[in-house]
C-alpha cells in the first residue's frame, strides 16, 4: 500500500467515525423529552405525587407526528394552586424551575 493510498484510507476512516458520532448525538436528540420529576415536585410544594401528576397534561405527540406539544405551564400553576390554596404563585413558579427537567 503506497503513501497516498494510506492517507485516503485514513481520512475515509476518520470521515466514517464522524459521520457515525454525530448521527448518535442527532438521534438522541429526537427522543422522548425527560418527564418532570414529579415527586420531587411534590416534595418541594407538600403535594402528594397524585395532585402533582394530575396538573400536568398527559404528552400527546402534536398533530405533525413531531415532538410531544409542551405543557401550559400557566394551567399547570394554577392547578397546583387549586390543590392546595396556601401556595403562591412565587412558590410554585420556584418549585417548578427547581425541577425544571434537563433537556
Amino acid at each position: 500500500m503506497t503513501f497516498k493510498q494510506l492517507v485516503v484510507v485514513a481520512s475515509l476512516g476518520g470521515l466514517s467515525l464522524t459521520t457515525f458520532i454525530a448521527g448518535q448525538s442527532a438521534a438522541q436528540g429526537q427522543g422522548r423529552p425527560p418527564e418532570p420529576p414529579i415527586a420531587a415536585i411534590g416534595s418541594d410544594l407538600g403535594l402528594s405525587e397524585h395532585q402533582v401528576e394530575s396538573c400536568f397534561p398527559k404528552r400527546q405527540k402534536s398533530g405533525n407526528g413531531g415532538k410531544p406539544a409542551r405543557p401550559d405551564m400557566s394551567l399547570v400553576s394554577e392547578c397546583l394552586q387549586q390543590a392546595d390554596s396556601s401556595l403562591s404563585a412565587s412558590q410554585i413558579e420556584s418549585a417548578l424551575k427547581k425541577n425544571q427537567p434537563k433537556r
